[in-house]
């Protein structure tokens, strides 16, 4: 062992020392293709733990939670469940989300007042922290990301009047409010308080009951006010729902427990003050049970289960951390495969670096076989090289994956459910530290496949015979004819990628779908000799036709490449590979922007469009206030106003969004894209009143339903069979969405106030106007941001290119990493071709033909990368489209082809390419005779 370290210093690490600049390319292949699924690991990581480190720390020793099949129930069932302190303590809860702000003094007169955020102020910090809903869609409902223009703050019982000297607030941030009895509630969640504004002793239950009795009372965590230098006695300013309250610090929780919650954003109240606060006097949104020691989950579930009234249900704490995960699975599965890419791309650098290194060094293999040296050591030294050019690699890989982990997140923030991932994920991922299993999966990872890339070239070293070695005997013939095979192996994986492109999701996710992409990838690289064959003929005979200038370079390059096709098919393979994917994102991306183009254009008709201030994703809880609806619908330029009602439903396992309103006034003045029937606004207006509904495309696809079809719910009078009428296109959630006209609703499900207003003005009324009057006299004074349509349109396609971001910037480096395989390639060649090329100018060929030559070869590899490219990329596109797209958020996309974009593109690549063999023909232009002689 020691003999073959003291040989692989000698006879790699040196060579690897002089090569700094290729031994460098190969590094940085394999490290970017390393930081990428590093990265993307890191940011799926932190939005589900960070999620899941939330519905932990808020369920504490919860067991087993009691919630209303309908959403809230009315608290007076809670005399109905004395029973279940057989099970166990129990704790009802009341649970929201409020925007915290602090009030600031103002300087002309020294009394406190309060202002929020400008246009500016807001657009630049509140919507990079919650971006709008939910799904892996950019459109996330256009109203929660339009932010007014010209709101301050409105008008009495303690909200600040507008005033022209108010500030913008120190902090303005989204809070975690729970609401509890703290006597039952101490038992289940484990409150470590403390008493800051005096000794800092922890302090009884009693005192803890103390600080609570007051409806202005909260106290927050250590953290936040930290963060925020905020003490006992301040006063923190909440927004919750269409109010805003002053409320005094009490106390400070330990960052333990509940005080976990969203990065520390977490504010304790008494539960009859946040009924209070949120408008829910008379309900409970669930009752928390600790079990008794003795009795497990499964025995407690299905007991209670059976005893349980009617319109009440049984679940675990954890099923809304499974459901959230289920949701978002797709979109991290896309994320993972788009940054293997990167990956598999980088990796074949190996397969040239160790092909170079052993045309480099025949002569000194031969001469290690003769004094002795065995195949296996020669194996060995080579596959040696390929593991420690991936071990340097992958060591800066996860410095680089770290580093590229918030952007990651950022990314993908507009992508997610909740704002716990938008914000708190964040902060996660700038704080939380890579760990050994990421590690550990990296190393693993990047070596296997090193290995696989570097051991064709190291059994190759391992043949060289002695002789032919030390005579310097050619390796490649000078022609070289690929097999028909490849062809049809190319068509078989064509076949077995049609035929995967026709199967269904597994567990929804598109597998076959992904094992169609790669067939088709596969069958693209097969096809790699025999078009590079065709290539080299038309160059060699052709281009003197069309450009007799470079006649003889031309044909020079045909040949050299012709006899070169078994090493540079590879190349061209991994860059066909990268631009294949490229293209198909880019066909999907651009379709799938022309189809929400004239989606928003169809839909968002209404001239202006209203929603609470802090709503801001489905998990925010936030209405429009009864007041607020009459008043805008007063207004002498308001035509009609169409109320829209959410609340979230759990069906078959998943969480969907059942929504509500009035159908007869949307069928008169709104617009949906029915898929089905054609007369889908006739049907709707026939639906008044009655079991029927309308459901989104991706409920359709993800459950199977089609019109005629029955959905059966759980409402408050128990299971209720509602009949589809219609399915229409919806691009703002992939989670579902049910619809049913309100009288329907209010029928079977506990009423609720809307959370969102559509208005629409009387013709020749002014838009902006209008909005602006609204603004002031009824935005203000109940916590509405109201907004025109055009701001809601150039909001969507804002949200839309930012969502793929991350998609282009993963095709970019997978690019960028297949262009330093072209170099690789090249200098390959070169080596290989030395004698060649100094009989070359030995016979008088300057060294700009020499140049010129190689960047023939260049644009060559580039002309056959793009085309193959571009063909298994537009089949790719369709599957992307039709398959994966369909299966992983059920939205169907009209394809549309970006001929302009892939222009050029097309003409960018190709310069690339051609700058990337300027390096190398450099290097081949200073080969000397004296060296061969």
């Amino acid at each position: 062992m020691k003999v073959y370290f003291s040989l692989f210093k000698r006879f790699i690490i040196r060579a690897l020392a002089r090569e700094k600049l290729r031994s460098s390319f190969t590094a940085l292949g394999i490290s970017l293709g390393v930081g990428v699924m590093i990265a993307i690991r890191l940011a799926n990581m932190s939005a589900l733990d960070s999620f899941k480190t939330a519905t932990q720390s808020i369920a504490g020793e919860t067991s087993i939670q009691i919630s209303g099949t309908a959403g809230r129930f009315d608290e007076t069932q809670l005399n109905e469940l004395d029973w279940l302190r057989q099970y166990g303590d129990i704790s009802p809860v009341i649970e929201g989300y409020a925007l915290a702000s602090t009030r600031i003094q103002d300087s002309e007169t020294g009394s406190h007042e309060s202002g929020v955020r400008s246009l500016e102020s807001q657009t630049g910090s509140q919507k990079s922290e919650v971006r709008s809903q939910n799904s892996n869609n950019p459109l996330i409902t256009a109203e929660a990301s339009s932010i007014p223009t010209t709101e301050t703050q409105s008008s009495t019982s303690g909200i600040a009047t507008p005033d022209a000297r108010l500030r913008t607030p120190d902090f303005s941030e989204f809070v975690h409010i729970l609401g509890v009895d703290i006597l039952r509630d101490r038992s289940l969640r484990r409150y470590q308080l403390l008493d800051i504004g005096a000794n800092e002793t922890e302090i009884t239950t009693r005192d803890f009951l103390f600080l609570l009795t007051d409806a202005q009372s909260i106290i927050i965590t250590e953290k936040f006010a930290r963060k925020h230098h905020l003490k006992i006695a301040d006063k923190l300013r909440l927004t919750i729902g269409d109010t805003q309250r002053e409320f005094v610090i009490r106390g400070m929780l330990r960052d333990e427990g509940p005080a976990k919650t969203l990065d520390g954003n977490f504010i304790l109240m008494d539960i009859a003050a946040a009924q209070l606060a949120f408008n829910r006097l008379g309900y409970l949104d669930r009752v928390d049970v600790k079990l008794k020691n003795k009795i497990t989950i499964e025995q407690a579930e299905s007991a209670i289960a059976g005893r349980l009234p009617q319109g009440l249900q049984v679940t675990r704490p954890s099923a809304t951390y499974n459901q959230i995960e289920k949701m978002i699975a797709a979109f991290h599965f896309n994320l993972n495969a788009l940054g293997s890419i990167a990956l598999f791309v980088g990796l074949f650098l190996i397969y040239n670096t160790i092909a170079i290194s052993v045309l480099a060094r025949r002569e000194e293999i031969g001469t290690l076989r003769a004094i002795g040296a065995s195949r296996r050591a020669i194996l060995a030294l080579f596959l040696g090289e390929a593991i420690l050019l991936a071990i340097v690699g992958t060591i800066i890989g996860l410095g680089i994956g770290r580093l590229m982990a918030n952007f990651a997140v950022r990314a993908t923030a507009t992508t997610v459910d909740t704002f716990y991932i938008a914000s708190a994920a964040t902060e996660s991922a700038a704080h939380n530290s890579l760990t050994w299993m990421d590690a550990l999966l990296a190393f693993v990872i990047a070596l296997a496949l090193a290995l696989v890339a570097a051991l064709m070239p190291a059994m190759e070293a391992s043949r060289v015979r002695v002789v032919e070695a030390l005579r310097g005997a050619k390796r490649l013939a000078a022609s070289f004819n690929p097999s028909p095979k490849t062809l049809i192996i190319a068509a078989i994986l064509f076949i077995a990628g049609f035929v995967f492109s026709r199967l269904d999701a597994v567990n929804g996710l598109p597998l076959f779908g992904y094992l169609a992409a790669v067939s088709l990838m596969f069958g693209g690289a097969f096809l790699v000799p025999q078009t590079l064959l065709a290539a080299c003929k038309f160059l060699g005979r052709g281009i003197g036709k069309l450009f007799r200038r470079f006649a003889v370079e031309a044909k020079l390059a045909s040949a050299n490449l012709r006899g070169a096709i078994p090493r540079v098919s590879i190349s061209v393979a991994a860059l066909s590979v990268s631009l294949a994917m490229m293209v198909a994102i880019s066909i999907m991306i651009g379709s799938f922007r022309e189809t929400v183009t004239y989606w928003v254009d169809q839909s968002l008709v209404a001239d202006i469009f209203a929603r609470p201030i802090i709503r801001s994703s489905t998990t925010v809880d936030s209405e429009i206030n009864d007041q607020a609806l009459a008043m805008i619908k007063a207004d002498a330029a308001v035509d009609a106003v169409h109320a829209y009602a959410s609340q979230s439903l759990t069906y078959q396992g998943n969480l969907i969004s059942l929504g509500s309103s009035d159908f007869s006034i949307f069928a008169r003045h709104g617009r949906l894209l029915f898929k089905s029937p054609a007369n889908g606004r006739e049907r709707m207006i026939d639906a008044v009143g009655k079991d029927e509904i309308i459901v989104t495309e991706s409920f359709a696809l993800k459950f199977k339903k089609a019109v005629g079809d029955t959905v059966e719910l759980a409402t408050n009078q128990g299971t209720q069979q509602f009949k589809i009428i219609g399915i229409y296109f919806d691009y703002s959630s992939n989670r579902g969405t049910i619809a049913m006209d309100k009288q329907t609703h209010d029928k079977y499900f506990t009423p609720v106030r809307p959370v969102s207003l559509s208005i629409y003005l009387k013709p020749g009324e002014d838009t902006e106007a209008a909005r602006d009057r609204l603004a002031q006299t009824v935005g203000l004074r109940f916590q509405l941001i109201i907004t025109t349509n055009a701001t809601i349109r150039n909001e969507v396609m804002r949200i839309f290119n930012s969502t793929f971001a991350i998609t282009y910037a993963l095709e970019l480096i997978a690019i960028v990493v297949a262009g330093l395989g072209v170099i690789s390639t090249l200098i390959t060649l070169i080596l290989e071709r030395r004698a060649e090329l100094a009989m070359l100018t030995f016979l008088g060929s300057s060294r700009s033909q020499i140049r010129r030559m190689i960047v023939i070869e260049a644009l060559l590899i580039g002309v056959v990368s793009e085309a193959i490219g571009a063909i298994i990329g537009t089949l790719m596109s369709l599957v992307l489209i039709y398959v994966i797209n369909v299966q992983s958020f059920g939205w169907t996309i009209q394809f549309s082809f970006p001929l302009l974009f892939l222009l050029q593109s097309a003409v960018a690549i190709l310069l690339v390419t051609a700058i990337a063999g300027l390096y190398p023909a450099a290097r081949a232009s200073r080969v000397e005779v004296l060296n061969y002689e």
